[in-house]
């Protein structure tokens, strides 16, 4: 475009260059935000805090309960015992399970309907008994859809002391939020292990720091079973 010496041509000209600087600055704005969530990602300072980091090198037994567990060895029980253990596993540092044997060997020789778990945790070495009490569980949303449904009650026991070091509980536990998953695309036993699987990753997730972007799309994992 031929320049002009008119006061229109003027006025033109200052107006592209007063844009040209605004976005100059719009995009340096926003590159300087970039790379600032990017220093804060990487030094961890935008995760959700532990609510109790007491699990970090420790010796953890993981004793979990059910409605039915206090009659038999319930195998509710022991899929959510073994997903939580392989989560923390993952997630918490310097931690040591104690295995899952061990503690049905003591709960084989000492009665299922009640459990001291100081001294369960004093029999097979632990520092601490993680225990789960999980109750209420169903499958079912209806005839035809799978969605699952739970209380949880949560406590932490230092062996040393037998005080409760950490308590907390889910109210309700629902997978998938938004809707079931018809029953012609998976089986019961399928689905149990899925929101089994997908509960252990909320229980987890108050011992160690987290991404908050790890609980976008959960409901996704259905497809991906």
């Amino acid at each position: 475009m031929p320049f002009s010496n008119s006061p229109t041509s003027r006025r033109r000209w200052i107006q592209l260059g007063m844009l040209a600087a605004a976005s100059g600055i719009a995009v340096t704005q926003v590159g300087c935000l970039s790379m600032a969530a990017q220093v804060m990602h990487a030094a961890g300072m935008d995760l959700v805090p532990a609510q109790y980091e007491g699990l970090e090198k420790s010796t953890v037994a993981i004793v979990t309960v059910t409605d039915n567990s206090q009659y038999t060895n319930d195998p509710a029980a022991r899929t959510l015992s073994r997903r939580v253990g392989e989560e923390l596993t993952v997630n918490v540092k310097d931690i040591k399970l104690v295995r899952e044997d061990l503690i049905e060997q003591y709960r084989d020789v000492h009665g299922y309907d009640s459990v001291d778990y100081r001294e369960v945790g004093k029999e097979v070495g632990a520092d601490k008994v993680l225990v789960i009490e999980l109750t209420d569980l169903t499958l079912r949303d209806g005839m035809t859809l799978y969605r699952g449904r739970a209380d949880v009650f949560l406590q932490v026991v230092d062996v040393a002391t037998g005080n409760t070091v950490f308590k907390n509980s889910i109210d309700q536990y629902t997978f998938p939020k938004s809707t079931g998953q018809h029953s012609s695309e998976t089986t019961e036993d399928r689905f149990r292990k899925l929101y089994l699987r997908v509960l252990a990753g909320e229980i987890v997730r108050m011992f160690y720091a987290y991404d908050s972007t790890e609980l976008i799309a959960m409901d996704s994992m259905i497809a991906s079973q």
